[in-house]
């Protein structure tokens, strides 16, 4: 949000809200501005015009004069622009902009151009009339898609609109929440809009639109129109050889020992950096990771989740101010809780039955375990405060983890491992070392969503009262406990891609060895990519974009654009 009123808003933010208010408002206010394909390529198509050398810099073309780069601000409109092209032609100046797409045409099959971008042209014509004292009564809208040069005329409807949204751009600066995503017949501007992701518009108001289902009718798969991507592009990059040292060369990291280079990566593949132990990260690469947006993880060689490296907090205020607000009321945080700890104990309900089926013959709804953690599951909205909500989750880990050692299988030749009991702090033996260092790289991946979306990580509505702990990251990995760490335990061991000889026990402390966490960090990020189709919305993702996914769902609760907030439960 601009620091006084008075600051002048750019002329490119009237675009922004007249095509969405919602967009502006993520975009501006809160300071959200991801970049996909099409604003690389609007990036590229002003190349020209954005170059340093032609700045300010004047040229005749025939009997046409031509400036690029202006830059013309005033207070009493409250706006300001650098003007791509001015041009001067038989003593009349007027506006020349660049946009990438292709021209629209109108129901003649003229060329014309979207309101959006006439209002923006319409604002760099106020700062000329202003600056130059003369009327500029047209423009220019260069299409480079279509190689097409459109005519707009600055009509008083069209300023009288470009007035109007300077006046809704200061009403949202001053607004708590974002506006609910566009109408129904205005949805088709969804995509391919590079804040699509952030936004989840098809999300937003299905929950608008939809009272809170009953328990037994939540997982009902309700197709939406995907407009967000099914992954994250990139991949994680583990650093965990003893006494190596990370450094930058040209657009790649180079990670060296002892004067020998043991391999490099390009920046452009990676979106996370994890450190684990005695590994050196030099100030140039820190640097270059956090101007490409990418954080750096640091864990102990236990695999302790230790804190982060992020770039610059965002710069959404009003969420974190609605957390504190909202998560200082104890019946908002025992409703959150609720639905964090019946996601938990359903998905350990269903892995549960999932590695139970077929036992000697008997379907996996049909074991004790099973139906008590049903009946604690009919039992969780009769709790009445967050220490019995403790409490019911507590019973469920206990009766969870009774039978977590029926789901490993037997090893073939013999040597299998064995589970009796959860343990940690440390853990002492390697089936609780597994799980330990899943649940530290799960917490690793769910701080990261936190604050991707711009919470305080530290300030939870489960996990309250622990200081020092990022208390939020931590509810919101309940819900993916069995089925991201859990499952990737229970498939390294039972496939035998882990074998005892990839544990170190030293007295009553258990640690998985190098080759351990390289055969682990594998199978972790194969099931953080692996797709499957969310329960409410019904269509797919990965994983890993699930949990920014619930994390953003969470901030639109929190903010009051939704009224309730479903944990994730697979099916």
């Amino acid at each position: 949000m601009s620091d006084t009123p008075a600051d002048p808003l750019p002329v490119r933010a009237l675009n922004q809200v007249t095509y969405c208010p919602r967009l502006y408002y993520l975009q501006y206010v809160d300071g959200v501005m991801p970049v996909n394909e099409h604003v690389e390529a609007g990036l590229f198509d002003h190349r020209r015009v954005d170059a340093p050398e032609l700045q300010n810099k004047t040229r005749a073309e025939g009997n046409t004069t031509t400036s690029r780069g202006i830059t013309l601000c005033s207070k009493r409109l409250g706006i300001t622009a650098v003007l791509d092209v001015i041009e001067e032609k038989n003593g009349e100046q007027y506006p020349v902009e660049t946009k990438h797409g292709k021209a629209p045409h109108d129901a003649d099959g003229r060329p014309t151009v979207w309101e959006n971008d006439a209002v923006q042209l319409c604002a760099q014509a106020l700062l000329m009339e202003e600056a130059f004292g003369q009327p500029v009564r047209r423009g220019y809208q260069f299409c480079a898609s279509s190689r097409v040069r459109v005519e707009v005329q600055f009509t008083d409807e069209l300023r009288h609109k470009t007035l109007a949204a300077i006046a809704r751009c200061r009403e949202l600066e001053q607004a708590d929440k974002p506006p609910e995503p566009l109408r129904p017949e205005e949805r088709h501007k969804c995509f391919g809009c590079s804040l699509a992701p952030v936004c989840l518009p098809e999300e937003t108001l299905f929950h608008i639109t939809r009272p809170a289902a009953p328990v037994a009718e939540q997982s009902t798969g309700t197709l939406l129109r995907r407009v967000i991507p099914t992954s994250d592009d990139g991949a994680v990059l583990y650093l965990q050889e003893p006494g190596s040292v990370v450094g930058k060369r040209s657009e790649h990291l180079i990670i060296r020992k002892d004067g020998h280079q043991l391999g490099q990566v390009p920046l452009h593949a990676v979106r996370h950096v994890v450190v684990c132990g005695n590994v050196q990260v030099s100030t140039q690469a820190l640097q270059t990771l956090l101007e490409n947006d990418i954080r750096i993880s640091y864990l102990t060689g236990h695999g302790r989740f230790l804190g982060a490296v992020v770039p610059a907090v965002a710069k959404n205020i009003t969420l974190r101010e609605a957390q504190f607000r909202r998560f200082s009321d104890p019946a908002v945080c025992l409703q959150l809780a609720k639905a964090v700890v019946r996601a938990k104990i359903h998905n350990q309900r269903a892995l549960l039955m999932r590695c139970l089926r077929g036992e000697e013959e008997i379907r996996g709804s049909d074991e004790p375990a099973a139906r008590d953690l049903w009946n604690l599951l009919r039992g969780l909205d009769d709790a009445e405060n967050l220490e019995t909500l403790l409490g019911i989750e507590g019973q469920g880990a206990a009766l969870y983890f009774s039978q977590f050692g029926r789901f490993l299988k037997p090893a073939p030749t013999g040597g299998g491992f064995d589970f009796q009991s959860r343990n940690r702090r440390p853990p002492r033996d390697p089936v609780n070392a597994l799980l330990s260092f899943a649940y530290a790289m799960l917490a690793k991946d769910c701080f990261a969503a936190v604050c991707t979306v711009g919470f305080d990580p530290y300030k939870g509505f489960f996990h309250q009262g622990k200081h020092g702990k990022p208390s939020l990251a931590l509810d919101l990995m309940e819900e993916f406990r069995p089925v991201i760490a859990d499952s990737v335990v229970l498939t390294l061991l039972n496939n035998q891609s882990l074998t005892k000889s990839d544990f170190l026990i030293w007295r009553d402390a258990c640690q998985l060895t190098d080759r351990g966490r390289r055969t682990f960090f594998a199978a972790y990020e194969k099931r953080k990519a692996t797709e499957i189709s969310h329960p409410v919305y019904g269509y797919r993702m990965s994983y890993a974009r699930m949990l920014e996914v619930q994390a953003r769902m969470l901030a639109a609760f929190v903010r009051e654009e939704i009224p309730y907030y479903t944990g994730f439960m697979v099916r």
